[in-house]
C-alpha cells in the first residue's frame, strides 16, 4: 500500500524543478531495485542511468540538457514497468501455446 501510494504521488504541492528532483530520486530507487535479468536491453539501462545520475567531468559539458533528460527519464521509468509486464505476458502466452 505504501509502495503504491509512493508510485502515485504527483507532488502537487511542489514546483516543477522540485517535482523533477523528486521523480529522479524515485527513478533512481526503481532503477537500483530493478532485476537486471528482466532488463535485457543494456543500452536502454545505460541511457536510463545517464538520465538519473548527475554527470561528472569530463562528461558534464552538456549540463544544460539535464532538465530535459530528467524529464524524459522520469517518463520512461513510468512506462518501463508497464512495458516489462507486457513482455512477460507475451512470453507467458507464447510458452503456453
Amino acid at each position: 500500500m505504501i509502495e503504491e501510494r509512493r508510485k502515485q504521488d504527483r507532488f502537487l504541492d511542489l514546483h516543477n524543478d522540485v517535482v523533477l528532483w523528486a521523480n529522479m530520486i524515485r527513478a533512481q530507487q526503481d532503477l537500483l531495485m530493478m532485476d537486471r535479468k528482466e532488463m535485457t536491453d543494456d543500452v536502454l539501462y545505460d541511457l536510463l542511468k545517464m538520465g538519473v545520475l548527475d554527470w561528472e567531468a569530463p562528461n558534464d559539458r552538456l549540463n544544460q540538457t539535464t532538465p530535459a533528460m530528467r524529464h524524459s527519464t522520469a517518463m520512461m521509468m513510468r512506462m518501463l514497468s508497464r512495458v516489462m509486464q507486457l513482455e512477460a505476458k507475451v512470453r507467458s502466452a507464447s510458452c503456453s501455446s
